[in-house]
């Protein structure tokens, strides 16, 4: 019964809307109940009050059904600030987009969630995709092959395309996700947003060099190796280790199967969440690029309004500083980028004084320890209780 009530979860369930699953599961208790109820009848005594009890709770779920899914869309407008212009359950997550009008701004502001967090907002999208891209861009020998790992909005790829690649791979898991940022997706009501959302990445999707991957990212790389490629360099573009599910994507396995990909001349480089609100996670992300064989790990870091502190992580195979690699390298790539410098790149490999002091006890992420997810978790636990404490003075 378990293994028959878990394979229709997975084939059935999984795929719907939530509030639909929840539906349904109501739904089948009532009629396992009416089932009982008429079998044993006359083993009740009062059988017509437990009949009027299954038929008001029908009602009630029918009501639900037809009402349930614009209320739930309209409490859930309630969690964001601005105004909510769109959003989409698909079959992995939630995506919303918001509207904020600010005075001296010709255009709107737009702010992107997945599951309530935020992932990038218009205005000041281009730090992180240019601190994410450049430097791995600028520190591989070649940018002829260049392999994205997430990225599913467009804007890390964006940048890429920016840089004259011959050929570009993106994974990411959700289709639906894609079609959003695609001018040439499904025509329905959400057109209007579509096109604001590809004007921010130049509709890059379109682009004859990007071939998009739609799948799990721990399946397909492993995938890409068994089939021998190669890229000369690698973007990591995940959201945060804030799911058990997305541990995996941060092991030492995980990186060890990237590092078969890249080229030994190229430059991985891997969002890494944030230093200031969760240290122990970004040094742990250094330190599995370590323990899964790079030979040169460097981390480095900027500040994002929408986020506040924010830093990344490269690896590469050859024990050369990323200071020498960016000084070999002469001056013409900043044509391609529209805020960040040579100087101001090199700056931000510089962290505060004692930073590091605790580097030896943060622990490295294998398969399945779940280690990295606990570090987030622990952090952002410890940073929303010191919020609490400081709204209640």
């Amino acid at each position: 019964g378990a293994g028959v009530g878990a394979a229709i979860w997975v084939v059935v369930m999984l795929p719907l809307n939530i509030s639909d699953v929840a539906l349904i599961t109501a739904g089948v208790n009532v009629l396992a109940g009416a089932l009982f109820l008429g079998t044993f009848w006359r083993e009740f005594t009062r059988p017509v009050l437990l009949l009027f009890a299954h038929g008001f709770i029908v009602v009630l779920l029918l009501l639900m059904f037809a009402l349930g899914a614009p209320w739930v869309e309209k409490m859930g407008q309630l969690l964001y600030q601005d105004q909510v212009v769109y959003t989409q359950s698909t079959r992995y997550q939630q995506l919303t987009v918001t509207e904020r009008q600010l005075k001296g701004l010709s255009q709107p502001v737009y702010n992107f969630y997945i599951n309530g967090r935020l992932q990038f907002s218009s205005n000041d999208e281009v730090i992180y995709h240019e601190m994410l891209v450049v430097p791995a861009l600028v520190g591989s020998a070649r940018t002829d092959n260049i392999l994205i790992i997430g990225g599913g909005d467009g804007l890390a790829l964006r940048r890429v395309l920016e840089f004259s690649p011959k050929q570009v791979t993106l994974i990411d898991l959700d289709a639906e996700l894609i079609n959003l940022f695609t001018r040439s997706g499904s025509k329905n009501e959400t057109t209007d947003i579509r096109e604001v959302l590809t004007g921010l990445n130049h509709d890059a999707f379109a682009d004859e060099r990007v071939d998009v991957v739609i799948g799990d990212a721990f399946i397909e790389v492993e995938r890409l190796v068994a089939q021998g490629h190669h890229f000369d360099t690698i973007i990591v573009d995940l959201p945060d280790p804030s799911h058990p599910d997305l541990n995996k994507l941060y092991s030492t396995y995980f990186y060890r199967q990237l590092s078969l990909l890249l080229s030994a001349d190229g430059v991985l480089v891997s969002q890494s969440t944030s230093p200031y609100h969760s240290k122990e996670t970004f040094v742990s992300i250094g330190k599995t690029f370590e323990a899964a064989g790079f030979a040169r790990v460097e981390q480095y870091h900027a500040n994002v309004p929408s986020f506040g502190e924010w830093g990344w992580t490269l690896a590469m195979k050859i024990d050369m500083p990323m200071s020498v690699r960016l000084n070999r390298t002469p001056h013409e790539w900043e044509a391609n980028v529209q805020w960040l410098t040579k100087e101001l790149l090199l700056s931000s490999f510089q962290f505060s004084k004692n930073f590091f002091y605790d580097y030896k006890s943060i622990n490295i992420n294998e398969l399945g320890s779940h280690q990295i997810y606990q570090y987030h978790q622990a952090s952002w636990v410890g940073r929303e209780g010191l919020l609490n404490q400081q709204n209640n003075k």
